[in-house]
């Protein structure tokens, strides 16, 4: 276990794992605007789904979708040739892994988002919660749930770093 865990932190690269954060902190501010021009400007509430007997607003989810395509694209640029310093054409083998490494990313942070959202949501809670801030703030525990996912499947599988 001891030699595993050593193993682990030489291949880790704290020094990637830093430039990953520094693009990951600029991705998430990139994040967050577009979800709230999105959110509060443009989408709003969206069309309601009803889902095991309970009505759910679309709008966050769909801006969130959105915010994460636009983020997801500055990603890939900047850790490609920054953080990995890979500078070779992108491969449709690297394309197709960073697609579905991005998928995993959408449903972790979106089931983590509704759970926030919900949580939020509660009566103890709520009457704390600026007006209109439920959505953007649930997104904080929502990008630190998925920041060693992306950092490890980027770095082992994508890249192969």
């Amino acid at each position: 276990m001891k030699e595993t865990l050593i193993h682990f932190l030489q291949i880790f690269d704290l020094k990637k794992f830093v430039k990953f954060g520094l693009i990951g902190i600029l991705n998430t501010l990139v994040d967050f605007c577009v979800f709230y021009v999105m959110d509060r400007w443009v989408i709003r509430e969206g069309p309601t789904l009803a889902l095991l007997g309970m009505a759910i607003v679309t709008g966050p989810y769909i801006s969130n979708a959105i915010a994460y395509v636009v983020a997801n694209v500055h990603s890939f640029v900047w850790n490609k040739l920054w953080t990995f310093e890979k500078r070779d054409r992108v491969t449709k083998g690297e394309a197709l892994r960073y697609l579905a490494t991005s998928a995993g990313y959408v449903l972790i942070s979106t089931v983590s988002l509704a759970i926030c959202i919900r949580i939020l949501s509660l009566p103890v809670i709520a009457p704390l919660v600026p007006q209109g801030w439920t959505n953007l703030l649930a997104k904080l525990p929502t990008a630190c749930v998925t920041i060693f996912y992306n950092y490890l499947m980027n770095k082992f599988w994508v890249f192969k770093a």
